[in-house]
């Protein structure tokens, strides 16, 4: 099977999340043209089948789809810019339409190559697709080839690779987290699901990135891996009493993740961040294994306990979904099985009282972060991590409350929060380089020199983050 990408130089289908394609299939050709759904897991395509493989955007015409492409092309072309081949996907496929149970799946297994210009790329890949039945029933379909096979999640298309190939991108780019959108009236379970979207698709990527990518980002993947996660867990405790809650196994498998690839992330600060800053005060070389430095990370991503606990989590995101229906249905005193669409005066009322919770909370934790401010000088090791870890939960809210807030006060607030994080971010890394250090005077004692400057770097560190921090405590939460 061949098919021809297209989009205009300048990507601007791509970046409309857009995907459009011409498919051999045999002696015919197939002109599909696939969107984002509304969420991490459902596309919306629409496929017409034409003589040949000359393209033509109005077979997709009164479609939902085809709106949209033909509003990109009409800008494209009041400005000049044309479509044409973005890149060529060579496979061959093999499909085979199962009945699970509860739902019908069709199994498409591609092996063959991307091309861009003179770049290739291979691919070997299994793709699930529902036919008809429940998601949740295509998923646990899902879970058991994993198991079965060892498979492990992708969640890049075709195109995303093909587009990134013809940049020039060999590897999986640095994913780094975005504000997740929705509207200011979505349900708690609407506006949560927006959420673990943006927060599973930095965690995935990055899980990708360190499988496939370039070794020379592996230290910036990890971090962003670990970002993705602490968002997520964040995520959880901005939404709770809101939402349903997780599984406790995903969320252990979370932090498991997290603890693990933490390993990884110290041995980056200290050979990366406090031994550069040590060699430009002339501190005496100290060759030391840091720890977790000979992990393998992309191993631990690769592993069956983080595949599993991947798709878990988008089988539960997928859950919210249902449970925005059960909850308008009882809000109604639905019959059973009836699952209607709410009035739209309820609907208002339920916003209303959601963005007023939000707001509450926001202040509630705004003021405890105060608190720590005019208490900061008697505040041990252990309390500036708790600390830390509140700054970081404030801000993640914040970001993900932003559809709910006036964006003016969410700027101004979120300047000062930034600073604040990144503050006590470099401060906690120098207690952990601090204690690292402390552990092998004995044994080394040119780590004496290290660990004075440490200290004095802390004692310097600590009176600008308690500086930083009152300026905080002195802005009004959104």
């Amino acid at each position: 099977m061949t098919t021809i990408d297209l989009d205009t130089p300048d990507r601007r289908l791509a970046r409309a999340g857009l995907s459009w394609r011409m498919r051999r299939e045999g002696r015919r050709w197939v002109q599909a043209l696939e969107a984002a759904g509304a969420d991490a897991v459902e596309r919306s395509e629409h496929e017409v089948k034409r003589p040949d493989a000359a393209h033509d955007a109005d077979a997709h015409a009164d479609t939902p789809v085809g709106k949209r492409l033909a509003e990109v092309l009409r800008q494209a072309h009041a400005d000049g810019v044309e479509v044409g081949v973005r890149f060529k996907t060579e496979v061959r496929r093999t499909l085979r339409r199962v009945r699970a149970r509860g739902a019908t799946i069709e199994v498409a297994f591609d092996e063959g190559k991307l091309t861009a210009g003179e770049a290739s790329l291979r691919l070997c890949e299994v793709e699930f697709e529902r036919v008809c039945g429940s998601m949740a029933a295509m998923l646990a379909f899902v879970e058991r080839w994993r198991r079965r096979f060892g498979l492990v999640y992708e969640p890049r298309t075709q195109a995303q690779r093909g587009d990134w190939l013809a940049d020039g991108e060999r590897y999986p780019p640095v994913r780094k987290a975005s504000r997740p959108t929705y509207p200011s009236h979505a349900s708690a379970s609407e506006a949560l699901g927006a959420v673990l979207d943006e927060c599973l698709a930095q965690v995935t990527h990055n899980a990708v990135g360190l499988m496939e990518g370039d070794p020379a980002r592996r230290v910036e993947h990890v971090h962003q891996l670990r970002i993705g996660v602490r968002r997520l867990r964040s995520a959880l405790r901005s939404f709770a009493g809101w939402t349903p809650a997780p599984p406790a196994e995903l969320v252990d498998g979370l932090k498991a993740l997290f603890a693990e690839l933490g390993r990884s992330r110290d041995s980056d600060v200290l050979q990366g961040g406090v031994a550069a800053a040590l060699a430009k005060v002339g501190a005496p070389r100290l060759d030391l294994p840091a720890p977790g430095s000979g992990l393998d990370v992309a191993q631990v991503v690769r592993a069956e306990p983080v595949q599993r606990v991947f798709l878990g989590w988008l089988a539960w995101r997928l859950s919210l979904i249902d449970q925005d229906g059960l909850e308008a249905a009882a809000a109604q005193d639905a019959p059973s099985g009836a699952v209607p669409e709410p009035a739209p005066a309820l609907t208002e009322v339920v916003a209303r009282k959601f963005q007023h919770g939000v707001k509450r909370r926001l202040r509630r934790w705004h003021r405890r972060i105060a608190a720590d401010w005019t208490a900061f000088d008697e505040l041990g090791d252990d309390a500036l991590h708790a600390l830390r870890k509140r700054i970081k939960r404030q801000r993640y809210a914040l970001e993900f409350f932003t559809p709910l807030l006036r964006r003016r006060h969410v700027g101004r607030y979120l300047k000062p929060l930034a600073v604040v994080q990144d503050r006590l971010g470099e401060l906690n890394d120098l207690l952990m380089a601090r204690a690292r250090y402390r552990a092998l005077v004995e044994a080394h004692p040119e780590a004496w020199f290290a660990l004075g400057w440490i200290t004095a770097r802390i004692a310097e560190v600590r009176e600008l983050a308690k500086l930083e921090l009152g300026m905080l405590a002195e802005v009004d939460a959104p």
